[in-house]
């Protein structure tokens, strides 16, 4: 009884990393009106970072003319439902309603740095809404996704209503194609991949991504939901929510770059909070360009030592924004609430400690100045980032 109530308990703490208008305020998203790189009025102005949150961890970001979203979820299941391993489609109309602002033609890229259903349930249809758009994920996400490929794996009788081409997902942690660092981790490396990690250029973008090693840590006590990995092509989705494990959790850097290659703009994308130096990035990375903006996860920070702390002094970004620090296994049109017994505040005031000072330009966040470096992301939040 002990366990099964623990069980239960994880679940509350699944969110762990574990509706509005199009990104921007300008009629094509953009809301400095400033020309992209490479502009015709001589060297042009750069743009602004325009960033909407899609709750939980999901965050569309539009720099110039290229989209990157980090993996949204629009599909709900109750705790009790999803306790019980009750089935659990993915909602594509709630994924409908929740990208209908979203410019999905400047979709280059939809990264996830794990697995699990609260993070990738929902990217397969995202994919299918965006036809020339990517997704970067890790072994266990591509061999999920597989389920949809039109070269089904052998064995395999069904026919996905909705076939997704192979080429369209990147499996960062491949060891025969490895674009992670695991200078922080070297335990984590695979027989076969390098220490070191490299960038992986979007096609048709001016976006490069690296991943570095994460971890994923367990949700509440000893308990782990979506603990494991899935080795092996699938030929059907997961039908519950316990079938989507998690595999080699990865933090990721995401570059937009200038004419000449060089980073414009560097974001931080963490899915997962991580026990240091895990999860962190080695300085040589940081060399060329400091992190702009930080995109740090709230759940189950009190489960690893030192955060947010470590991660922001290892960044040092300009700014940081936390998501996936609301309850999930609440209906989408609910008002949002905290995950049950997470410790909002204390997250907070440990991550402007972090982070002191004012701002060298301010955020705008739903049109407002802030004079934080900190926000915690409210969800549909439209949010501007100077970039310097």
């Amino acid at each position: 009884m002990v366990g099964r109530v623990m069980r239960r308990l994880a679940l509350v703490f699944v969110a762990a990393c574990g509706g509005g208008g199009p990104p921007g305020g300008g009629p094509d998203g953009n809301s400095s009106g400033s020309d992209g790189p490479g502009g015709s009025d001589g060297p042009a102005a750069r743009p602004d970072l325009d960033v909407t949150s899609l709750g939980v961890q999901g965050f569309a970001l539009r720099y110039g003319d290229d989209l990157v979203l980090t993996a949204p979820m629009f599909t709900r299941q109750s705790a009790v439902a999803v306790s019980l391993g009750l089935s659990l489609d993915p909602d594509t109309a709630a994924t409908d309603a929740g990208l209908a602002g979203v410019d999905l033609a400047n979709l280059r890229a939809v990264v996830s740095g794990h697995a699990h259903y609260d993070h990738f349930i929902d990217v397969a249809h995202v994919l299918d809404l965006a036809p020339q758009a990517i997704a970067y994920t890790n072994l266990s996400g591509r061999n999920i996704l597989a389920a949809l490929a039109p070269d089904r794996p052998t064995g395999c009788t069904n026919t996905p209503a909705t076939p997704l081409a192979r080429s369209r997902v990147i499996a960062l942690d491949d060891a025969l194609a490895s674009h992670v660092d695991y200078t922080n981790c070297p335990e984590q490396r695979p027989p076969g991949a390098p220490l070191e990690g490299s960038w992986l250029e979007v096609p048709g973008s001016h976006v490069r991504i690296m991943a570095m090693c994460s971890m994923h840590p367990a949700q509440i006590g000893p308990i782990h939901f979506g603990e494991g990995s899935v080795d092996e092509e699938q030929c059907e989705l997961p039908g519950s929510a316990n079938g989507w494990l998690e595999g080699q959790t990865l933090a990721l850097l995401i570059d937009w770059l200038d004419d000449a290659g060089k980073p414009a703009l560097r974001v931080f994308y963490q899915d997962a909070p991580t026990n240091a130096p895990i999860g962190l990035v080695p300085p040589a990375l940081l060399a060329d360009r400091r992190v702009d903006v930080a995109l740090l996860c709230v759940g189950s920070y009190a489960n690893v030592e030192n955060e947010p702390t470590a991660i922001i002094e290892n960044l040092s970004p300009r700014f940081a924004l936390s998501g996936h620090w609301e309850d999930f296994f609440i209906a989408r049109d609910q008002p949002p609430q905290p995950i049950p017994l997470l410790d909002v505040n204390t997250f907070i005031e440990r991550a402007e400690a972090a982070l002191p000072g004012p701002p060298d330009a301010p955020l705008l966040v739903d049109g407002i100045e802030s004079t934080q470096r900190h926000v915690l992301v409210q969800p549909g939040a439209q949010i501007v980032v100077p970039v310097r």
